[in-house]
């Protein structure tokens, strides 16, 4: 597999993220690990280097710190794209940490997204954000939280209020001020992943999370597929959702 050798100009975080993948990547690599068997532990550490980087950021006072907290769950309502390689984490999590029970109520509640959302445009799905919470909230909790998206990351509001009002309205060009640090770092998290992707010749583009987790679900060892270069999403699903 053949990694990016060159960061965006002007980008030094993008230089350093992609120095310390290829670092990690190539020590698997050593450690006799496959490409299918390294990706996923290399991207979940990269999204914590990610993750310790802006909370050093905000406890130094360089970056606002956000004002979400635990319980607040305004933004758990929209609908989000991640690329597959996040998909795959999620879907290895859900695996080895999801009770049996637990993954019934996940399988449940993609047949109710997709069926709520099927043939209906962004506006239309946007006003019915209260009825399509997202599929790993409980209890006003991430039931993932550790292996969240990079869009979940980035998209940290700075004031509440703007929140609930984003939520309230029925405009879905609402928005809220989120964190330009969080922002940055993460969306160069993702940004990079998607570019090793399309570097390996492996599926890259977005997905909705719905669709994405349907998918894995549907496909035998979806890991193995989409590292050996196989189609484990299917785009075209994704409609007017």
């Amino acid at each position: 597999m053949d990694l990016p050798t060159q960061a965006s100009a002007g980008n030094d975080f993008e230089h350093i993220l992609l120095k310390t993948t290829q670092e990690r990547l190539h020590q698997k690599k050593s450690d006799g690990l496959s490409f299918a068997d390294a990706i996923l532990p290399v991207f979940q550490e990269v999204l914590e280097f990610s993750d310790r980087i802006i909370q050093g950021l905000e406890e130094s006072g360089q970056t606002p710190k956000v004002a979400c907290k635990t319980g607040c769950s305004y933004c758990c309502h929209s609908q989000v794209n991640i690329i597959p390689i996040e998909a795959l984490l999620i879907s290895s999590f859900i695996h080895t940490d999801f009770t049996g029970p637990q993954i019934c109520t996940l399988r449940a509640g993609i047949s109710r997204t997709r069926a709520l959302t099927a043939g209906k445009s962004i506006e239309q799905v946007y006003a019915m954000k209260s009825e399509l919470p997202c599929l790993f909230l409980s209890n006003k909790r991430c039931s993932i939280y550790k292996m969240r998206p990079s869009i979940c990351r980035s998209w940290n509001s700075l004031d509440s209020y703007s929140c609930r009002t984003a939520y309230d309205s029925v405009d879905p060009k609402s928005s809220v001020s989120a964190s330009p640090a969080r922002n940055l770092v993460f969306g160069t998290t993702r940004a990079l992943f998607a570019q090793i992707s399309d570097a390996c010749t492996l599926q890259s583009d977005t997905l909705l999370l719905h669709n994405a987790m349907s998918d894995c679900f549907d496909s035998t060892d979806p890991l193995d597929r989409w590292a050996g270069g196989h189609d484990v999403f299917r785009y075209e699903s994704q409609g007017t959702e």
